[in-house]
């Protein structure tokens, strides 16, 4: 059953927080920060950063030497932030993003950007209010300490020509987008949803040499340093 979006609701907006809220008024123009870190590179490049990560991450248990052990340790340490730097540049490479990403909602338009995400040109994409058919709201509902939370999946944008533009939440804030609508009284709309499988390789590819190479280095500093 679909489900109204209040905006005093903890279901929906729990832990929520957006810069000057307790502000807001119908003449406000609000701008969201709009991260990129799980945007998907190409298979090859994502694969070869992946095997690179894990490889080097793993390298120091088949050393004999303790001292070159001890040496690739440090440097593993340090190509965390290198391989998270090249990722972000491979990212804006391929989607040819300049500046800083943001969303901005007002009662008159919403605006994003656009990119292959959603199959758009590299630019920020315009829509007004009077262009926009109905906004539906896709979610998944999970208990947390005896209470329901509503977690946004996605949003689809019907526009009254008739095109569809879809905002999975892997790529925009959409807990904070969808209470500025309301706030902005948009024609909303609820639909339960799965989160999809797709999503899953762009947050292996992107987690999991992390998550290795902290766990493995973290115990061989431990062994060889402390």
């Amino acid at each position: 059953m679909a489900k109204i979006i209040e905006l005093d609701s903890e279901s929906w907006f729990f832990d929520l927080y957006i810069k000057g809220m307790r502000n807001f008024n119908s003449q406000s123009d609000v701008s969201l920060y709009v991260t990129n870190v799980f945007y998907p590179l190409s298979i090859g490049i994502s694969l070869l950063l992946f095997i690179v990560m894990i490889g080097l991450a793993v390298s120091p248990l088949s050393f004999a030497d303790t001292e070159l052990a001890r040496t690739m340790v440090l440097i593993n340490i340090g190509l965390l932030p290198v391989y998270l730097i090249v990722r972000y540049i491979l990212i804006r490479l391929r989607y040819s993003i300049k500046g800083t990403l943001r969303c901005y909602v007002s009662q008159q338009r919403l605006s994003i950007p656009a990119n292959a995400i959603i199959k758009k040109p590299a630019e920020q994409l315009e829509l007004y209010r009077d262009q926009i058919e109905r906004i539906t709201v896709q979610y998944k509902s999970k208990m947390h300490r005896l209470h329901v939370r509503n977690h946004i999946i996605s949003c689809n944008l019907e526009l009254k020509t008739g095109e569809v533009i879809s905002l999975n939440a892997m790529y925009f804030p959409l807990k904070r987008i969808v209470y500025l609508l309301r706030f902005f009284d948009y024609p909303l709309f609820t639909q339960h949803g799965q989160w999809s499988w797709s999503n899953i390789p762009s947050i292996i590819a992107v987690t999991f040499p992390v998550l290795v190479n902290i766990t493995v280095n973290g115990l061989l500093f431990k062994q060889y340093f402390l």
